[in-house]
């Protein structure tokens, strides 16, 4: 009971003192709402990425254009050595009309260009898909290679290498993100451990009262604890607010959704939840900080 009492106590003292001093607490809010909205973009978007390549990496393909006129006595061809080779799965036909059909769906702004130009410039193709136990770039290069010179191609393209190098890109955002975001929410604390050492100042008489009548340092220091701590968790709060509502915006380009997925541009719940309580985590650090170098 006394437990509660004294929480009680800490919160009500912190929330009045909040509102007493909130043009400086809401400086300190966004503060913190800035700093944990940089780390927790840069982390959500590098998380999101990085699923979208491992999905991309769970099938890979080797993309064969086919020269325009092909007969269909070479094309036939061309797929029985495909199927032939240990490296293939299966192979997908994609004619030009489809083709075609796929660039509209994925670029909508740019659907008028084949009409613009008058013809159909997108060639027929087989999409091969590899087997899992043979999807290193050795063996893609070699299929790769083995078939660029084979009468009826145009063409190879194969996405191995790109993917590497974006997921070589991932790594680093999240990196650059962790490092920046650290640097802010450092920010965060000294901000909130000014604040509170600004409070401490504000109520010194009082709280030299309260030593006299035997009040504990911890019945003292609490509800600059508790208000570090609400302050950190409202920075958490908006900076979630802010990144779903980034994200909901990025999620309205109808082109990057879908050749990314919706989920590209989804806040997941665990960072959202990590925000929150990682401010608070910013606050309750702040605040020890800052009574740490002053007597309470």
């Amino acid at each position: 009971m006394v437990m509660v009492r004294a929480l009680a106590y800490f919160f009500q003292e912190a929330l009045t003192s909040l509102w007493r001093s909130r043009l400086v607490n809401a400086v300190s809010i966004g503060t913190i709402a800035v700093s944990l909205f940089v780390l927790g973009a840069f982390l959500t978007v590098a998380g999101n990425l990085g699923d979208v390549v491992n999905r991309w990496t769970e099938k890979i393909q080797v993309i064969v254009y086919l020269e325009d006129g092909i007969e269909d006595r070479v094309r036939a061809s061309l797929e029985n050595r495909l199927r032939e080779d240990p490296a293939v799965e299966s192979i997908d036909s994609v004619s030009r009309d489809q083709a075609l059909e796929r660039f509209k769906a994925l670029f909508r702004d740019l659907s008028s260009l084949p009409e613009d130009l008058g013809e159909n410039p997108f060639p027929a193709s087989l999409e091969v898909n590899l087997r899992a136990s043979h999807q290193s770039p050795e063996e893609v290069e070699r299929l790769a290679g083995e078939f660029a010179e084979v009468p009826g191609v145009q063409e190879i393209q194969y996405d191995l290498l790109w993917i590497d190098r974006l997921a070589t890109g991932v790594r680093l955002l999240r990196g650059v993100g962790a490092f920046l975001g650290g640097i802010l929410v450092l920010a965060g604390i000294f901000t909130i451990s000014n604040v509170i050492r600004l409070t401490v100042y504000a109520r010194e008489d009082e709280l030299d009262i309260m030593r006299l009548v035997g009040a504990t340092r911890a019945y003292v220091k609490g509800p600059f604890v508790v208000e570090g701590m609400i302050q950190g968790g409202l920075g958490g709060l908006v900076a979630a607010a802010l990144l779903w509502l980034a994200l909901r915006w990025l999620a309205s380009d109808v082109s990057s959704s879908e050749m990314l997925g919706r989920a590209a541009f989804a806040l997941p719940s665990p960072i959202a939840l990590a925000l929150v309580v990682g401010g608070m985590v910013v606050g309750i650090v702040g605040s020890l900080v800052s009574l740490r170098r002053v007597r309470v």
